[in-house]
């Protein structure tokens, strides 16, 4: 009996190293899409209020009541922290100043007396450095201590958010008060990113907790083997065979797309990729 119990204490420690692997390998590609456009604390809060979304959406769905205490149990939050998120509108609460540090410095310049013209009420032209009403004084009171000028100078410059005006004293005048670190293309290109990975987790899910009948395709084949040197050779096959593929689907869908949009119409869609080779695929941590 007890050799047993070890052998299942192995399996289910075993289990959860490899959900823990896996859980790694995705949110590391999603917080490589949002490093320096989310903050850490704006995305944990996002994290807590879904999180507590989805076990009280759990508990429901398995007939059981989602008092704060079996929300609690689930999470692992404290039934106060809990009362909180319940209570919290992300929508409110997550203004784009409070999405990452620059965006806090900016809305603060824009909006805080202190720091505007008193002709014009616009961001006033600031003095680098010194304290109370300078760029440095901005930057501490908006970002902390902790945060070099230069730091937060730089990033601004490169987002094109700042211009360093070089006179007798250096000023740093605003040129735009809404941040934005990713092109329009490469910001187009994480929302088309998320939301495909969003729609593949879907299909998972909708697999793992349906009937084998009413399940949908959701498939993936690889090999371990490709040489180096044959990869450019495999990426355009590859890219020659899903177009043929596209096209097909694209007819697919034309062919039962309804003509009209009306209440109640579903969203469906298929989906063609082609992993590997690149340096966001590695397998292991």
């Amino acid at each position: 009996m007890a050799g047993n119990l070890m052998n299942k204490g192995k399996a289910i420690t075993s289990d959860t190293a490899s959900v823990t692997d896996a859980v790694r390998l995705v949110l590391r590609r999603i917080i490589r899409l949002l490093v320096g456009s989310v903050s850490f604390p704006a995305l944990l809060e996002i994290v807590r209020k879904i999180y507590v979304e989805e076990a009280e959406r759990k508990l429901t769905q398995d007939g059981s009541r989602a008092t704060k205490s079996a929300l609690a149990l689930m999470t692992g939050l404290d039934t106060r922290v809990v009362t909180s998120v319940l209570k919290s509108d992300l929508d409110s609460s997550l203004q784009p100043k409070n999405f990452c540090a620059e965006s806090a410095l900016l809305d603060m310049w824009a909006n805080d007396p202190f720091f505007q013209d008193e002709a014009t009420s616009n961001p006033a032209t600031l003095p680098l450095e010194g304290r109370g009403r300078t760029f440095q004084g901005l930057v501490r009171r908006s970002v902390g201590r902790n945060i070099t000028v230069k730091t937060v100078l730089d990033r601004l410059i490169q987002s094109s958010n700042v211009e360093l005006q070089s006179d007798a004293t250096e000023r740093v005048k605003m040129l735009s008060q809404f941040y934005s670190p990713l092109s329009n293309d490469r910001a187009e290109m994480t929302d088309i990113a998320l939301y495909e990975s969003s729609r593949v987790l879907s299909a998972v899910i909708h697999n793992m907790t349906s009937p084998s009948e009413l399940r949908v395709p959701q498939q993936g084949r690889w090999t371990y083997r490709l040489s180096p040197g044959r990869y450019k050779e495999f990426r355009l096959a590859a890219r020659e065979l899903l177009e043929k593929q596209i096209a097909e689907g694209e007819k697919l869908l034309e062919q039962f797309e309804e003509k009209h949009k009306e209440p109640n119409q579903l969203t469906v869609g298929l989906g063609w990729y082609q992993w590997g080779g690149h340096d966001t695929d590695e397998e292991s941590e």
